[in-house]
């Protein structure tokens, strides 16, 4: 069912984004460019609707997507965001560099951001502006302390076991590895940003799933992705992960090699590992060296809960989703598709 609304809560946060992109448009460009009322259905939320006045006397109306900022790990999770609106769209930010201007030229992503840099590809309209300096426009903290890195911690326990919301802090606390005031402020968070409800005796519950998962994918490869990061590292072994006996490690494969397993669509170049704190033992039983230019690649693992399932060794699908689309590769974004499809709309459905 198709419902009227205003530009979402998380556009009122960035409207400082949304009218600086405005302005410079319409004084770069020379085009009329009107805010308008959106209409969605289901999870396909745009933050607002775009009305351009072409010179020609034409019309274009467009989704918006705003992001304070773009970059290589979040511009996967922001092309998938846009593929699922049923208008065309526009990637509306602070500022592109000319690098990734030319990217998302050759994606086919349109965009304009706070300097007066742009592209549309949609006749008669075609704008392609790249090299305009980057504006300092003051935003607000549009994540909330949910998606600052500690609190990623436990909305992906969540994510991946609905039920712990309903159990004490010190449940998910010993399941998430934080401090248990952390998890009173996440929940606190997550029901300001209308994630979560109270029930009272019927307990906790999260609510607005698809939209809270598209959150956290997008806020973790920026905020904790690059935290957890240990190193590169080669070794001689080849196809060493598959032969790995998982039930007597800790480990888990993320990104690339896991969605090997899980789709059967990509040979993966880079072998990502999820490992605990103690790695040594980890680098010596598979003999790897440390190489900046390594094909496999280590971060921490961060969480302690079972997230044993029907494929061994394979971090829950969440993160196999998320570290692929923060590869920004294409046929990664593709893999991730058939994930999200297989695993996690399903996942999802029971929040």
């Amino acid at each position: 069912m198709e419902t009227k609304i205003k530009i979402n809560h998380r556009a009122d946060k960035t409207m400082e984004i949304l009218d600086a992109a405005k302005l410079a448009f319409e004084e770069t460009i020379g085009c009329k460019m009107q805010i308008m009322e959106a209409k969605t259905a289901g999870d396909k939320q745009p933050d607002a609707l775009l009305q351009v006045n072409t010179p020609e006397g034409a019309t274009k109306k467009y989704f918006a997507e705003i992001k304070a900022t773009i970059t290589k790990a979040t511009l996967g999770y922001a092309a998938e965001r846009m593929r699922r609106f049923e208008n065309p769209a526009i990637l509306v930010t602070r500022h592109v560099t000319p690098q990734m201007a030319e990217r998302l030229k050759n994606m086919g992503i349109a965009f304009i951001d706070t300097a007066g840099n742009g592209y549309i590809n949609d006749p008669p309209l075609f704008i392609y502006v790249t090299g305009n300096k980057k504006k300092d426009v003051p935003v607000k903290d549009i994540a909330g302390r949910a998606f600052r890195p500690t609190g990623l911690k436990v909305v992906f326990a969540l994510l991946c076991q609905p039920e712990l919301v309903r159990a004490p802090y010190r449940e998910i606390v010993k399941a998430t590895r934080v401090a248990q005031g952390t998890v009173g402020w996440v929940i606190y968070d997550l029901k300001q940003q209308n994630y979560l409800i109270d029930r009272g005796k019927h307990g906790r519950k999260l609510v607005n799933g698809a939209k809270l998962l598209d959150t956290w994918v997008e806020m973790y490869a920026r905020e904790l992705r690059p935290r957890l990061f240990i190193e590169k590292y080669k070794t001689k072994k080849t196809d060493w992960w598959k032969n790995i006996d998982w039930r007597q490690t800790t480990a888990r494969l993320g990104a690339e090699p896991a969605a090997a397993v899980l789709t059967d669509y990509l040979k993966p170049e880079t072998i990502t590992v999820y490992v605990a704190e103690a790695i040594n033992p980890f680098l010596l039983t598979h003999r790897l060296e440390k190489d900046p230019n390594g094909n496999v690649e280590l971060f921490q693992k961060f969480w302690d809960f079972d997230d044993s399932w029907d494929y061994e060794g394979i971090a829950p699908p969440p993160l196999v989703y998320a570290d692929l689309m923060a590869t920004g590769n294409d046929r990664n974004i593709e893999a991730a598709r058939i994930i999200h499809d297989k695993f996690i709309r399903r996942l999802i459905e029971k929040l």
